[in-house]
């Protein structure tokens, strides 16, 4: 039977502690949670993968987010082979911040496809942490990894969708990228082309926007050193996403 505990209470040390040996998912919490099958789905998913115990019910989180009255706020779920560790936090994404949209800087590590931590959602976040803060301190928003092939993978906290001649385009998840709840949702709402995205069309597409559970759609103003200034179907996606989840 695992431990289950608020971040500021006291955790058994095991192999996530050690090894980083565990999963996690961000949920968006407003009146209910976002998505939260979606997530549950993916968190078992990943305890299964790692061998790390019995899996989570949708029945249990939800119990949880009632006892501890969790609204309007980031909730973190941590699991381990000895414990499951919640944490809140406010969200800190701003109105300002979807009027000005982001900046993405092309990292210079690799993506690995080969990986088999890529396509799971770990402890082991680590790379992406410093990627987004030599990202930061450069100026730019956000961290953006091309895997070994040369070809566009993910953000350091994101899925990157592209948009060229009014179609839509996200790498394939064989790219070696986290295939994100809102990835899935977008890919099943519109008509999005999953395929090899090369850096020269990532670099000349006409909008570019990236995804996550927290700041659901934000348009992308500036990669690199070059400037985007058509964002009419980014914000039109993000009006009809927005429309979805408050409904």
């Amino acid at each position: 039977m695992r431990k289950v505990v608020f971040s500021e209470d006291c955790v058994e040390v095991d192999n996530g502690f050690f090894f980083g040996k565990g999963v996690f998912e961000t949920i968006l919490i407003k009146d209910e949670p976002v998505f939260l099958y979606e997530h549950i789905k993916r968190l078992n998913k990943g305890i299964k993968f790692l061998n790390i115990g019995e899996e989570v019910s949708e029945y249990q989180i939800i119990n949880l987010i009632e006892e501890f009255n969790i609204r309007n706020c980031a909730l973190k779920i941590v699991v381990t082979e000895k414990n499951i560790v919640l944490s809140t936090r406010s969200i800190s994404y701003k109105s300002g911040d979807y009027l000005r949209g982001f900046s993405l800087k092309i990292s210079k590590v690799n993506r690995n496809s080969k990986s088999k931590l890529t396509y799971l959602k770990s402890l082991n976040y680590l790379e992406n942490i410093l990627e987004r803060e030599e990202a930061i301190k450069n100026g730019y928003d956000e961290a953006i990894f091309l895997n070994e092939y040369g070809f566009l993978a993910e953000g350091s906290m994101s899925n990157v969708f592209i948009i060229k001649d009014n179609k839509i385009f996200t790498p394939s998840i064989k790219c070696g990228l986290l295939p994100g709840v809102v990835r899935g949702f977008l890919v099943k709402e519109y008509d999005v082309i999953e395929k090899e995205i090369t850096l020269e069309e990532l670099l000349t597409a006409d909008e570019i926007f990236i995804t996550n559970s927290l700041l659901g759609i934000m348009g992308i103003s500036k990669i690199e050193n070059r400037i985007l200034k058509e964002n009419k179907l980014t914000n039109l996606i993000r009006k009809e996403y927005e429309a979805k989840i408050e409904n």
